[in-house]
């Protein structure tokens, strides 16, 4: 079964770049699931509700004067699978059509099944470093996690709040969470409990994290899977988007 969902997972991303390379923008958005959002350190987060609105915004003539011929993965790799969700890192690079890299961008893909389709929900964009080393990104990253953790196992919601970058997603299976201001998060019921903490793609700006969680509550304890999306903006370090699976069940996010 997991080698199956790996081959799932593996094949939207690959339908995703396929069909950006095909310049359609309907063919495209029919490998994205909706509502849609892509978080990331740079410009506006803007939420597609569906398709006709997310190829309203697609814009191939823009790319295309960069000098751009065609994409390619640099690599991808499947992180955590469930039946309902399936989390993908990968790093697709532009090329002009002297076959020179132009463009570089690592991203986490949130890929769910909706209606019996798969599609990707959600892209966490993470800026290309280069040659730059990333070591204190990473630190405090690490660190800010930990510190929410240890503030939403006491409940403390203006401590968790202010660890946010707004607008902050929660990526579920065919629906978003979006909150737009620190008085209204709830921080995770039950407590969380940091079984492993590694980073997937870390940049200048921002970074890519996997976790392995236990989520514990009066039900007992729940092993989760997890990908979190941490940006800084307006030089405020904070978790922008997370998204949260189960790797047993695969049902609830």
């Amino acid at each position: 079964m997991t080698d199956d969902l790996e081959k799932i997972g593996l094949a939207a991303v690959d339908r995703f770049i396929e069909t950006w390379n095909s310049r359609d923008a309907e063919a495209w958005a029919a490998s994205l699931n909706f509502p849609h959002v892509r978080p990331g350190p740079f410009g506006a987060i803007v939420v597609a509700k569906d398709a006709a609105e997310y190829v309203s915004r697609v814009d191939f003539d823009r790319v295309v004067a960069t000098g751009w011929d065609h994409s390619e993965w640099d690599y991808r790799q499947v992180v955590h699978t469930s039946i309902a969700k399936i989390h993908v890192v990968g790093q697709w690079s532009r090329y002009n059509k002297a076959g020179e890299k132009i463009l570089t961008n690592p991203v986490t893909y949130i890929v769910t099944r909706v209606d019996g389709g798969w599609g990707i929900q959600s892209r966490f964009s993470a800026d290309d470093p280069g040659e730059e080393d990333t070591t204190s990104m990473e630190s405090r990253v690490f660190k800010l996690i930990e510190t929410f953790v240890t503030h939403s196992n006491t409940s403390n919601q203006a401590a968790c709040a202010e660890l946010l970058n707004y607008p902050h997603f929660g990526i579920g299976t065919g629906s978003l969470t979006e909150t737009n201001e620190a008085a209204a998060f709830s921080p995770p019921a039950g407590r969380i409990a940091i079984d492993s903490l590694m980073s997937l793609q870390s940049g200048r700006k921002s970074m890519n994290a996997a976790m392995d969680i236990t989520l514990s509550n009066d039900a007992g304890d729940r092993p989760m899977r997890a990908v979190v999306n941490v940006t800084e903006r307006d030089e405020h370090l904070g978790i922008q988007a997370w998204s949260l699976l189960d790797p047993n069940a695969g049902e609830q996010e």
